[in-house]
């Protein structure tokens, strides 16, 4: 692979590439479409995401111990990247590799803090009042993913950030809906604000219960019609990036927002399985997105 990326980076761009392959198999199928350099930087920034959120989502934390141990391991790992980002160097290649993508493409350090407070915050918010009090968590864990992919691709005008937001908030809804029975099983995590629970008569104890019920039904498409409006509208966002990174970003959307499709060929029964597109649908997705 031709690179302008310096050869010394390359087994550390490697390892993160496994990383993503590994973990985000939708995302990382959409970077192929990617040049070069740019697929190499997604991966970076990819593997900066993951590590943290492993130690977040697979740590124990039934007692308060545990939660102190993790919240100690985070921290650790939070420091080290304050220092990678200082100093442009680090023995582990996640926060070298990072570093050096921050630093070329001139990614605000501001939106690694926002992501690594909604990670820090994962360890003792189980639950969200609002929709508002939701975004600010989403804005840590999703939005500003976009906002870093709009400053690796290349954008013509800011507003092209507002639109990236957008996405980033479409993705993370569609997340919690795929995995809204996961996410209360094994963390005990409800993300979806309680107000609007309340708005369909129901509760925590449904999703505990994985009681599905007419009233779910209506609760999931309510959620997924929202997230349809925000990706529909991010992708007048697209034609503000630079022309290289059109068709990925499209590609990765269209992949995401098919997740909405398949919940709605299970009946929106969130609790009948993990929802996801096979291979050649994504294949299919992909070729649609072109136009």
């Amino acid at each position: 692979m031709k690179t302008s990326h310096p050869r010394a980076l390359l087994p550390d761009f490697e390892i993160a590439r496994r990383l993503h392959r590994k973990h985000g198999t939708s995302y990382y199928f959409a970077t192929r479409f990617f040049p070069p350099d740019t697929r190499l930087a997604t991966w970076a920034l990819y593997a900066f995401f993951r590590v943290p959120d492993e130690i977040v989502d697979n740590s124990p934390q039934k007692t308060d111990a545990d939660v102190a141990r993790v919240t100690e391991k985070l921290q650790a790992w939070r420091d080290q990247w304050q220092v990678a980002h200082e100093t442009q160097k680090s023995d582990d290649p996640i926060l070298r590799v990072a570093s050096y993508v921050f630093h070329r493409y001139n990614i605000p350090f501001e939106y690694s803090e926002a992501f690594l407070d909604a990670m820090t915050s994962d360890l003792t918010k189980t639950e969200y009042a609002t929709y508002a009090e939701l975004k600010e968590y989403m804005y840590g864990s999703a939005a500003v993913v976009g906002l870093m992919m709009s400053h690796v691709i290349g954008f013509k005008d800011r507003s092209a950030l507002g639109y990236a937001e957008k996405l980033g908030y479409a993705m993370q809804l569609t997340n919690f809906l795929r995995d809204i029975d996961e996410d209360y099983q094994e963390r005990k995590r409800v993300y979806f604000p309680q107000d609007e629970l309340q708005k369909f008569n129901l509760s925590n104890e449904d999703i505990a219960a994985r009681k599905f019920s007419p009233r779910f039904k209506d609760f999931t498409q309510w959620q997924a019609a929202r997230a349809q409006r925000l990706y529909d509208d991010s992708m007048n966002g697209v034609p503000l990036l630079e022309a290289h990174g059109r068709f990925p970003v499209r590609c990765a959307a269209a992949l995401y927002s098919a997740i909405l499709g398949k919940l709605e060929d299970q009946g929106w029964n969130v609790f009948a399985g993990r929802a996801r597109t096979s291979k050649t649908e994504k294949i299919k997705l992909a070729w649609q997105a072109r136009k």
